[in-house]
């Protein structure tokens, strides 16, 4: 006899719950936009970049760059000062983008905690204002930048690591090398999946539970491993969710684009630079626009997503869908919950 399991999805409670809050707190779309800039939280994007980059670095390390170095350090200069100015003026321009690049990642990090703890709040009944918002976000910057900055190190130490075995492939094509990229290939991008969704974890303890950076990291751990069929479930559904969002955009932005196209032809027809220029601004403002609203939103979608599993694994009783169809088919219920 089958018997149906009493239990109801997880994912179906997390992502309907996400779905509404990211679609409800518009407010928080900024925050979202800027918190989306570190990729924390977001899952199926960072895996892709991952296995973008494994390629690329391979590739790349098995480049001869020698002579290039060195011809660039041996190319003679026929104005020495000229050369010098040169120099002082490509200094001024990295620490220029340097500066930049500190000021947007310190910034995304101050979003990120103020997104956790505005869906944190939205979830728990009392959705706060967007200025107590960046107001924890302040707070809090410190443990979330620290988080980050490990995090990423252990990102790039992963996508270094998994890159080694293309370079060797590369060099010495073989079916061990082969065998030996494709398994570290795959066990690089799931150890980066489990790095994301132990920061996202760990950055809704920082936040959401007021924990220590390194309890934070313990509990992120832990849920990973009690409850990863769950997450990978959850992770999975996520990435589906997100392909529909994006096939919509898609759909409505031709639709957008279709009265824009008749206007510029209409404009060149005839000959009216000022119509001509306002159908184009017209239209850089719906893509500009457009593309804000989707990527706000994909992120909100995803960091609530995550914050609502991580009560709700927080709380137990939660059953993989896996267990429950080996239950349905089977009848066993002796399989213990993760």
């Amino acid at each position: 006899m089958i018997r149906s399991s009493h239990h109801t999805p997880v994912y179906r409670l997390v992502l309907r719950e996400a779905f509404q809050s990211a679609w409800q707190e518009k407010s928080f779309w900024l925050l979202a936009f800027f918190a989306g800039a570190l990729t924390t939280a977001g899952v199926y994007d960072m895996i892709w970049r991952a296995a973008t980059n494994i390629s690329i670095q391979g590739s790349d390390l098995a480049k001869s760059f020698g002579s290039a170095v060195i011809y660039s350090v041996t190319v003679p200069a026929s104005d020495m000062t000229h050369r010098i100015i040169q120099v002082m003026g490509s200094v001024e321009i990295l620490l220029a983008v340097a500066l930049l690049f500190i000021a947007g990642f310190v910034f995304s990090c101050l979003a990120q905690g103020g997104l956790l703890f505005a869906l944190g709040g939205k979830m728990k009944g009392r959705t706060p204002t967007l200025k107590e918002s960046f107001s924890v976000g302040r707070t809090a910057l410190w443990p979330v930048i620290a988080l980050n900055v490990i995090i990423i190190g252990v990102i790039w130490i992963l996508r270094f690591l998994g890159s080694l075995p293309l370079f060797f492939l590369i060099r010495n094509p073989s079916t061990s090398s082969f065998l030996a990229h494709a398994l570290s290939f795959g066990l690089s991008l799931f150890l980066i999946f489990f790095a994301m969704v132990v920061e996202i974890f760990a950055l809704c303890a920082l936040i959401l539970q007021g924990a220590h950076l390194s309890d934070a990291l313990k509990r992120g751990v832990a849920l990973f491993r009690k409850n990863w069929i769950v997450i990978i479930e959850t992770a999975i559904l996520q990435f589906l969710i997100a392909l529909v969002i994006w096939f919509i955009f898609i759909s409505l932005f031709a639709l957008a684009l279709l009265p824009i196209f008749v206007f510029l032809i209409s404009a060149t027809v005839l000959h009216s630079v000022v119509f001509f220029g306002i159908t184009g601004l017209l239209g850089v403002m719906v893509l500009f626009g457009g593309l804000f609203a989707l990527s706000a939103f994909t992120v909100q979608f995803q960091y609530a997503t995550w914050i609502s599993l991580f009560r709700r694994l927080g709380e137990g009783g939660v059953v993989p869908k896996l267990h429950r169809l080996f239950r349905r088919v089977t009848g066993d219920t002796s399989i213990s919950q993760s």
